[in-house]
């Protein structure tokens, strides 16, 4: 009877969701989404702990990250499908040899910022992940055509390939001659990114476009050997290709007749970026009269067209959803509001650095762009003007907003803002100088649902008095505010599920304060306190705020360096403690 009844009692206390199947909080944690949510998950129990190894997919390799850990890590997550390596500073090949042991689902490794290409290490990733799809080599140290072979060779079934702005040098570049080669080995290459390779001519345009039947996008920038003709005749031979991007090509003569006629050829184009190039308003005309699905256009740092050419593309490719207009610097409100009127379509603009732009537009994307999500006007002329609050129309569709560097923006222009955006999540007011505390909270009541907030830079913010809780709040980009430590104390213990906390340059922040911020900020997980000259890094202090925090994985400490012994005790820790 006894044993009867502690079982019934063992089973009352236990809660309901411990009976579901394995497959079943698979499921749920794969909809999360950050690694920090999977963690904070995978803390509860260690049933949900075993369940997130399956879960994981991707893993980020540093030098914090001993042989031994990285094993374990390795042994721990079998369903890795992306393993990042650009942070790492070293040989890489101990590392790939020590990745290869392990069966991992691997299709994409990233490389980049290595001084150069060790093949040992990659052969034996390509001896046992021969289906890798991804591979990107950005900014390698020396890159050449031999080592195209050996990548071509160890990966045949690569689909996306990035080497962009490798180092140049006489003796090592990358030619014709290589991507040619690279060409015929790679069937299945669908997107490449040759950007910042200045020996690659319109030849290779023309041996990808013809032996890389599944070639859909394409990056080239800083490619000074390549032409109008070249480009041409790539979209000609592939007619269907989704993406283009003509990066900083200031030659005026490569946008010219044969690249525009060209454009009457193209069917697939969804998404074109020319930005930091010189382009005409003809170009403009002929990517509006193709028959093309555009969605995407980036014309930010451009030159050389006028609002003509951006009319026609309004007036003919309405559904356009993403425009990058940023230092279109002729743009002005009327300008806008015939944009806005034509895309309505439209869930992502970019229109910083344009400083003829005022309130009037951002009325006018409010009110006329219903499905806008993010808008940028950092450093544009937003200020008080004499709109009405009968005038304020709200668009709960807004998630985005990042206006920085708007010196003449005002507290009550900044509330009015809230208002629009009652929804917003992410919101960068950094040096918008006549912003105060004031400003801030009004914004906070408005918009419940922050949870990234950048307000580095703000002078005048001398206190911020919150009578309410901040649960969304999750990064909080302080620099250089001027507020003593118990006013940001009491700031951030109103911000019960911080993550991210940024107070480089806080001056007058000292050890109390950051005790009270370690305490009160149950998830913290990274910190910076660089230039915080009255906080101390001595080890006891650092060490105190581990055993304090444990969900803590970065420290940046007052003055940036730190002695062995501590390094050696965060890396025990698994934690990265440097500037």
């Amino acid at each position: 009877m006894a044993e009867q009844k502690r079982k019934q009692l063992t089973t009352a206390e236990q809660p309901p969701w411990e009976d579901l199947p394995a497959l079943c909080w698979e499921e749920v944690l794969r909809r999360l989404v950050s690694a920090d949510d999977l963690e904070s998950v995978s803390s509860v129990c260690k049933r949900l702990l075993h369940i997130s190894y399956t879960v994981r997919t991707s893993l980020a390799i540093t030098n914090r990250l001993t042989p031994l850990r990285l094993g374990s890590l390795l042994r721990r997550f079998t369903s890795l499908k992306s393993i990042d390596l650009s942070s790492f500073r070293g040989d890489p090949s101990s590392v790939l040899l020590h990745i290869a042991q392990f069966p991992l689902p691997l299709d994409r490794l990233d490389l980049s910022y290595q001084e150069s290409l060790r093949f040992d290490g990659l052969r034996e990733m390509g001896s046992k992940f021969g289906a890798l799809r991804v591979l990107v080599l950005s900014y390698i140290g020396l890159l050449e055509d031999a080592d195209l072979v050996s990548i071509a060779e160890c990966f045949p079934k690569l689909e996306e390939l990035d080497i962009s702005h490798p180092e140049q040098s006489d003796s090592a570049r990358v030619t014709d001659d290589g991507i040619s080669d690279l060409s015929r080995k790679l069937q299945r290459l669908s997107r490449i990114n040759l950007s910042g390779n200045p020996s690659v001519s319109d030849q290779s345009l023309v041996v990808l476009s013809v032996n890389c039947p599944s070639l859909k996008e394409i990056k080239l920038g800083g490619c000074g050997s390549i032409t109008g003709r070249g480009i041409a005749s790539l979209i000609v031979n592939r007619p269907d290709l989704v993406s283009l991007a003509l990066n900083d090509m200031k030659e005026e003569a490569i946008f010219g007749d044969e690249l525009v006629d060209s454009f009457r050829d193209a069917r697939g184009f969804i998404s074109l970026d020319f930005s930091g190039s010189f382009i005409w308003d003809r170009l403009l005309i002929s990517v509006a009269e193709a028959k093309i699905p555009l969605k995407r256009l980036i014309l930010s740092h451009a030159l050389g067209f006028s609002f003509d050419g951006i009319l026609m593309i309004m007036l003919c490719r309405q559904d356009i959803k993403v425009l990058d207009l940023e230092a279109v610097r002729f743009l002005t409100d009327d300008d806008m509001s015939v944009i806005c009127e034509d895309l309505r379509s439209l869930t992502h603009i970019n229109i910083s650095h344009c400083s003829h732009l005022t309130m009037t537009t951002l009325y006018s994307l409010m009110t006329q762009c219903p499905f806008l999500k993010a808008i940028k006007m950092g450093k544009t002329n937003l200020r008080e003007d004499d709109a009405n609050e009968t005038d304020i129309v709200v668009n709960s569709q807004v998630r985005s907003l990042c206006i920085p560097s708007n010196g003449e923006l005002t507290d009550e222009c900044l509330k009015k803002i809230g208002r629009m955006c009652p929804n917003l999540q992410y919101l960068d007011v950094s040096d918008c100088l006549k912003i105060t505390g004031d400003g801030i909270l009004g914004v906070l009541k408005s918009c419940p649902e922050i949870c990234y907030l950048k307000i580095s830079g703000l002078k005048n913010i001398r206190n911020i008095c919150i009578d309410f809780e901040l649960p969304r709040l999750e990064v909080l980009q302080a620099e250089g505010l001027k507020l003593n430590e118990e006013q940001l104390a009491a700031f951030i213990s109103r911000c019960c599920h911080l993550k991210n906390l940024n107070v480089m340059d806080c001056v007058h922040l000292s050890n109390e304060g950051v005790k009270k911020v370690v305490k009160n900020c149950n998830t913290l997980r990274e910190i910076n306190l660089w230039n915080c000259n009255n906080v101390g890094d001595d080890f006891p202090f650092l060490i105190w705020m581990v055993s304090m925090r444990p969900s803590l994985r970065r420290i940046v400490p007052p003055r940036g360096l730190v002695s062995s012994e501590i390094q050696d005790f965060f890396l025990e820790h698994g934690l990265s403690c440097r500037g």
